[in-house]
């Protein structure tokens, strides 16, 4: 792609809480998402990343938080893309007040797809608007 980010990879707008995902330069359909929480200062930070590996069944925890996802892609330390099915909404204002500590919330449907359709070394963009 003139972008030089490859045709496979994922494209986060954390000001509008929308995930892109372009496999092969095809749009599979856009997503609500809920990122870092800013209001905690724990906003997602914006730049290029890679997926470091992936896994199925994760156990996540760190301060204050343990859960169990079905899909796992981190790409900047902790920081990652999974599903979240303990939330209710996705999108809108929710991570300024009730957001993640920085990882991409997805709904379940999404994240399986982008598990199905990558592989480690997936390109993610995130970044804010304005």
């Amino acid at each position: 792609s003139e972008s030089g980010v490859g045709k496979t990879y994922v494209e986060i707008n954390i000001t509008k809480q929308k995930l892109w995902f372009y496999k092969d330069n095809e749009l599979v359909p856009e997503s609500d998402i809920v990122t870092g929480n800013t209001k905690t200062r724990n906003g997602t930070p914006g730049g290029v990343y890679y997926v470091k590996y992936k896994a199925t069944n994760a156990t996540l925890d760190g301060p204050g938080y343990c859960v169990h996802v079905r899909y796992w892609m981190p790409f900047n330390g902790g920081i990652g893309l999974h599903d979240a099915r303990w939330r209710k909404a996705f999108g809108g204002n929710i991570f300024q007040s009730d957001g993640s500590h920085g990882c991409i919330n997805l709904p379940l449907k999404t994240a399986e797809m982008i598990y199905k359709n990558s592989s480690a070394g997936l390109v993610v963009v995130c970044y804010y608007e304005g």
